[in-house]
């Protein structure tokens, strides 16, 4: 989705999801019953972060290459 961005601004969106990622887990974790799992909630937010950030930043789009034919005479 936004692959062509330069490294900088990669590294700060794949750093913004992971934080967001993190937090979200905290806070389902603080929201529900299971208060006293809060490690484990943010292990899952950062996971969770880290597919949403390779999904953000990765080029899905293929692009075709050129293949060499080697001709024998």
């Amino acid at each position: 989705m936004l692959a062509p961005l330069p490294r900088l601004y990669r590294d700060i969106v794949v750093v913004t999801v992971l934080i967001i990622g993190v937090a979200s887990g905290i806070w389902i974790t603080q929201a529900t019953s299971l208060s006293a799992v809060a490690g484990a909630g943010a292990l899952f937010g950062a996971a969770a972060g880290l597919i949403a950030a390779y999904v953000v930043v990765h080029d899905f789009s293929h692009r075709a290459r050129g293949t060499r034919i080697a001709r024998h005479r």
